[in-house]
Order: C-alpha cells, then sequence, then structure tokens
C-alpha cells in the first residue's frame, strides 16, 4: 500500500549561510547543546577518514547530532583537504537533515565549513565567559588559518583585550592575519612573534589553532592565572598541548568521551602521561552551573574542544530558523 509521499529536501546553498548566520547567533544555541550533552540528552557520533595519500594533506569527518527532545538530528561530513587551502577554495561538506520521527530528510545544507567554523567560534566564546580571567590585557593565537581569525573575534567579544600576538609557522600568514584583525578590531594592538615560546608566555589567554601533529605547548612554559583555548588538535592524529601542560591545568572538554579517542588528552593516555580522570569535567556542565569553573585568579584552565555533533545540531537549527 502506497503511504504519503516523502518531502523533497530543501537544497540550502553556502551563500545562504554564510548571509544568514553569524557565530554571534550561535553562541546561545550551542550552549544549549553543550549544557544537553553535558546532561546525558545527547549522541554524538564521530568517524574520522584519511581518503588523501598522507593524514595532513586530507580528511573526512562524519559527525552525527541527536538530542533527546529536539524534532530533526543532523549528519554532517565535513572534509578538510590541503589542496583547497593552496589554491584558495572552499573546502566540501554537507549537513543533512532529518526528521526524528521518519527519519525523512528535509534539508541538505551545503556547508563549506561555514556552520562548522561559526559554531567553534562561538564555543571559543563561551570557553572565554566560563573559564577566562576577567580581565585579559594580552591574548595569544598560535596558527593564521580560518579558525584562528574567528577565535580571536570570538575572544575579543567576550574578553576586549588589548594586545594580541600572532604566531604561525609561515612568519607571512602571521603578518596577512594581522592586518586583517587589525582591521576588525581597531582598539587591539596587533602584533607578530617568532619565537613560540615568547608568544605563550606572554599570554592572559592562549588561542591554539594548528594543524599540530605533535605538541607544540610545553606546560613549563604556562603560568597561573592563565587560559587555553585549545581547538586545532580534533582527531586522533593531532596534538598541540604536551602532557605537562594538560596535568598543570584544569581541563575541561566539550565530551570527555570523544576527547579519550581525540586530540591533546588522547594523546597523553595513550603516552600514559594523563588519565582521563584527571580532566576537571565538560564545560557543558560548568554552562549550567552543575560544576565550577574558574575558582581561582591562579587556576590554569583548558578548554579543550574536539567539536561534538550536538553543537552543528545547534548549528543547523538555528540556520533553518534564521533562513527565509
Amino acid at each position: 500500500m502506497n503511504g504519503a509521499a516523502a518531502p523533497t529536501p530543501r537544497m540550502i546553498s553556502a551563500d545562504e549561510l554564510r548571509t544568514a548566520v553569524r557565530f554571534e547567533d550561535l553562541i546561545e544555541p550551542v550552549s544549549k547543546a553543550l549544557q544537553e550533552s553535558s546532561a546525558g540528552r545527547a549522541h554524538n557520533g564521530l568517524i574520522v577518514l584519511f581518503p588523501a595519500v598522507r593524514p595532513d594533506l586530507g580528511n573526512v569527518y562524519v559527525k552525527t547530532g541527536v538530542v533527546q527532545g529536539h524534532s530533526v538530528h543532523i549528519i554532517k561530513v565535513s572534509p578538510w583537504f590541503a589542496a583547497n587551502v593552496s589554491s584558495g577554495s572552499p573546502q566540501g561538506g554537507f549537513i543533512a537533515v532529518l526528521d526524528s520521527e521518519s527519519g525523512h530528510s528535509l534539508a541538505i545544507m551545503n556547508d563549506e565549513h561555514h556552520l562548522s567554523d561559526m559554531r567553534t567560534a562561538a564555543a571559543g566564546a563561551l570557553a572565554a565567559r566560563a573559564l577566562a580571567p576577567e580581565r585579559v590585557t594580552t591574548a595569544t593565537v598560535l596558527g593564521a588559518g580560518v579558525q584562528a581569525y574567528w577565535q580571536c573575534r570570538a575572544l575579543h567579544r567576550e574578553r576586549a583585550f588589548e594586545r594580541l600576538i600572532i604566531w604561525a609557522r609561515d612568519p607571512a600568514k602571521a603578518e596577512a592575519l594581522a592586518s586583517r584583525l587589525a582591521n576588525q578590531l581597531p582598539s587591539v594592538e596587533c602584533t607578530t612573534e617568532r619565537a613560540i615560546e615568547t608568544a605563550v608566555r606572554a599570554a592572559d589567554v592562549l588561542i591554539t589553532a594548528t594543524l599540530a601533529r605533535d605538541p607544540i605547548v610545553r606546560g613549563e612554559w604556562l603560568r597561573p592565572g592563565q587560559h587555553i583555548t585549545a581547538v586545532g588538535a580534533d582527531d586522533a592524529s593531532k596534538c598541540e598541548l604536551d602532557a605537562d601542560a594538560l596535568c598543570r591545568a584544569r581541563v575541561f572538554v566539550d565530551s570527555l568521551e570523544t576527547n579519550a579517542g581525540n586530540g591533546d588528552l588522547h594523546r597523553a593516555i595513550r603516552d600514559g602521561s594523563y588519565v582521563l580522570a584527571q580532566a576537571a569535567g565538560e564545560i557543558g556542565d560548568v554552562l549550567a552551573g552543575r560544576l565550577r569553573g574558574r575558582v581561582s585568579v591562579n587556576d590554569l584552565t583548558v578548554a579543550k574542544f574536539v567539536g561534538i555533533g550536538a553543537q552543528d545540531l545547534a548549528a543547523a537549527e538555528t540556520a533553518i530558523q534564521m533562513l527565509p
């Protein structure tokens, strides 16, 4: 017997998403998503594929986002290929939005990383809100790519720092990012630094947004009172912070389960230098008031984001609401 026809999914272009959704629009939805995930109401699946000839040349993340009580769920396919960076081309990928009662496809979003970038920036803003010192004079960012730019914007929204130091392996890219951010943040003195240790030691808040496969931040460089938002190491092959940095800090993550198998915590656990129980907890519990974040001006805190599907669901839901 033939039933009613399934709906035709709406096709949404990357240009539509860029026009409609800013990272500021996602801050509160991502906060709610992190809180729901930490309360045990989310299922955050992650599979990482390496179809390129080397892992550093390309990967594809497949993430699922399901939260109890939401009318839709998502599947995100998010490729990153070095060839696109070199050519200035957008990355590929899409987010499929499906009905949670019927499983029917409702929308296909040709994301090109926009919503992924915006929800990660939103998470960075929340990390600053929950964990950064009340007064931030100097911020440092390691990296000069897309997320380095957005994380600086997000931090400044929550903590209006006066000076920004940029370090990158390619000094020309660091200079280019400094010029771009100087235009966006005219009250901030934007400088570059070639010595990574100097850049790290100077920071009240440190942002790490690199593609590092091995640690580039050493715990011995850190001091009480600093905060670190680490977003670059988002799969099992990447790492930015060494085990000493993690052991010295109160570490908050987006998901304990996801971080156990990916990024900085995974590397330190694998090497026997850290155990998951040392982490202070999930940032969703801090945002919900179930867990204390920064408890002293001398706390050294880390917000470690791998990225979870609940955030992508929040971004997709917000986009649908904002699109005409």
